[in-house]
């Protein structure tokens, strides 16, 4: 883990969220809103919901 996550909103569409993931070679996203963390998504999200 690092201090400074990257991170996403929950009404990202998953496609940029994987076009994220890649560009920085990572594997998991927070998802924030107004500043609290309310979820995280991952490369088996995007993988199981068959978005890759």
């Amino acid at each position: 883990m690092i201090a400074t996550p990257t991170t996403a909103t929950p009404n990202m569409l998953a496609a940029e969220g994987l076009n994220l993931m890649q560009s920085k070679k990572i594997s998991g996203l927070v998802l924030l809103e107004q500043n609290k963390v309310v979820g995280a998504l991952n490369m088996h999200d995007l993988l199981k919901a068959g978005v890759v």
